[in-house]
Order: structure tokens, then C-alpha cells, then sequence
């Protein structure tokens, strides 16, 4: 019996100039447009941060591992925060092989990721 997987799907909150896109189900070649569509429009409302929450992403190929870099360097022009929660052993992992973790900073949770981004932005 093949494995089910959840529904890819990015939802989009916005609280105190921080822009959460939580990212449920696979983000690859197929799927990573819609997370690209998100990131253009949380960019287009001038956050001071925004924090992609990988939680319950279970994969990520190099398509989204370039949109994570991508969308730091973009932040980083404006000097915006950016952060990326993945408490996920594997997504996590997966992001310290590939060096992501030296380019864009991994928090263990959201609330971790708002909490230090608030406050960088309020310094």
C-alpha cells in the first residue's frame, strides 16, 4: 500500500510585522510555486521578517532548498529578518548537508523564530 502524504499546502499568517508561511506536505519542483507565490506576496508587504515554518514539511528537494536561499538574500537587501523553523529530524538534517544552515538561520520552533526575529527588528 503506498504511503500517504499530506496535501502540500503554504498558509500565510501576519502578527506584528512578522510573516509566518507554515508549509505543510512535500516542497519540491512541483509544489514549490505555490510557496514561491506566497514568498512574493509576504515580500510585497514590506515585513520587517519573515519565517518560513517547516514543521510539517516531511521533504524538501533543491528546488525548495533554493527558495529558502533566495528568499534570505531578498530580506537581507531590504535588511529584513528571515528564519526558518524545522523541527523535523530528516527536513533539518537535510538542511545542515546541504550548508543551508549557514545561510539562512534554523529555529527548533516558531515561537522560537518570531521571538528572536521580533527582537533583532525592534533593536
Amino acid at each position: 500500500m503506498p504511503a500517504l502524504t499530506t496535501p502540500f499546502r503554504v498558509e500565510s499568517v501576519a502578527a506584528d510585522g512578522i510573516v509566518t508561511l507554515a508549509v505543510s506536505g512535500e516542497l519540491d519542483q512541483g509544489t514549490a510555486p505555490e510557496l514561491r507565490s506566497a514568498l512574493a506576496e509576504a515580500l510585497g508587504s514590506e515585513p520587517e521578517a519573515v519565517v518560513v515554518d517547516l514543521t510539517d514539511c516531511g521533504f524538501i528537494d533543491s528546488t525548495g532548498l533554493s527558495l529558502l536561499v533566495e528568499a534570505k538574500r531578498r530580506l537581507a537587501e531590504g535588511e529584513r529578518g528571515f528564519g526558518v523553523c524545522s523541527p523535523d529530524a530528516d527536513v533539518r538534517r537535510l538542511l545542515e548537508l546541504t550548508g543551508i544552515d549557514r545561510a539562512v538561520t534554523l529555529y527548533d520552533t516558531r515561537d522560537d523564530a518570531v521571538a528572536a526575529l521580533a527582537s533583532s527588528a525592534a533593536a
